[in-house]
Order: C-alpha cells, then sequence, then structure tokens
C-alpha cells in the first residue's frame, strides 16, 4: 500500500497528467488479506517431490565395490542405485551418509606391484612379457608399468584384470 501511494505522489509531484497516475494505480500491486479462495488454491497445488538421496546402509571401507544391500534409497527415483552399483569407494562412509558421484569411482582391476601381462602391438607385430604395476588403475587407465626382463619403465593402459598394453 505504501508503495502505490507514493509511487502516486512521485507522478503526481513530476505534473504528469492524471491519466498516468491511474496506470500506476492499476500496475502496482494490491495488498489483500488471504480469503478463502487462497486457502483453497493452496490445497489443490501438487506436493513438491523430495530429492532422492542415497545413503549408506552400514559403514563401508574404502575401496570396497557397492553392492545394492550396501545402499539405501530416500526419494523418488529408485534408479538412482543404478548411479553407484559396481563402482569402488574412494574413501570411508559411515552408516546413514549421503554418497555422491565424487565418492566413487571405476573398480580398481590392477593392483599396485601386481605382476601383469604386457604387450606391445604395432600392426602385425606383437610382443608380450610381464611387467610390475607401479601405479594401481581400472580398465583405461594408464599406469606406468615396469618391464622385468629390461628393468625399463613404459606407460601402459591397462585393459583388464592384470593385463596392460603399451602405447
Amino acid at each position: 500500500m505504501k508503495h502505490t501511494l507514493s509511487a502516486i505522489a512521485l507522478i503526481a509531484a513530476l505534473g504528469a497528467p492524471a491519466g498516468a497516475q491511474q496506470q500506476v494505480a492499476a500496475a502496482t500491486p494490491q495488498t489483500t488479506r488471504p480469503g478463502a479462495d487462497d486457502l483453497l488454491m493452496t490445497s489443490v497445488l501438487p506436493a513438491e517431490k523430495k530429492p532422492t538421496v542415497v545413503r549408506a546402509a552400514q559403514n563401508l571401507r574404502a575401496g570396497s565395490v557397492l553392492h545394492s544391500s550396501d545402499l539405501l534409497i530416500e526419494g523418488d527415483n529408485a534408479n538412482a542405485l543404478d548411479l553407484f552399483v559396481g563402482l569402488e569407494l574412494k574413501r570411508a562412509i559411515y552408516q546413514g551418509k549421503m554418497l555422491s558421484p565424487n565418492d566413487v569411482g571405476p573398480p580398481t582391476v590392477v593392483n599396485r606391484n601386481a605382476i601383469v601381462q604386457l604387450e606391445f602391438v604395432r600392426g602385425p607385430l606383437m610382443i608380450s612379457t610381464e611387467g610390475r604395476a607401479l601405479d594401481a588403475g581400472a580398465v583405461g587407465d594408464s599406469v606406468r608399468v615396469m618391464n622385468l626382463s629390461s628393468k625399463i619403465i613404459l606407460t601402459a593402459v591397462i585393459t583388464g584384470p592384470n593385463k596392460a598394453v603399451t602405447q
């Protein structure tokens, strides 16, 4: 109500025609008391959806692969479990704590210091030897591998469990 009067007073002080005063009065919001119609409208509005949250059902150690029994889902989206099942935890999560996509990653298939089958492929030539993984990683990760026969350190891409291909 204050805003309506001050806008009209400002236009009158500037010497605007009377028609402009009516336009400003019509454009400014009027404060009204809530009535029965307002209460009826609020009861008809749909309820807001609850955001989906995934929580740990028990204490989970870092490095463990998640199963559906390890997780609880709160909210409307039941497909949220698909984002986490089968992935490996990067850090420990305690019971009841919320999980985020930053807490998980693809499962590790090559551990540090594991013996891996190291392959070098160029055209029809394929050389295969054993190497020691100097880093841990998942499929598609680049890791350092030491060739056990020559002691040369190479960079290789993990292709499967204890298998890597040099570039």
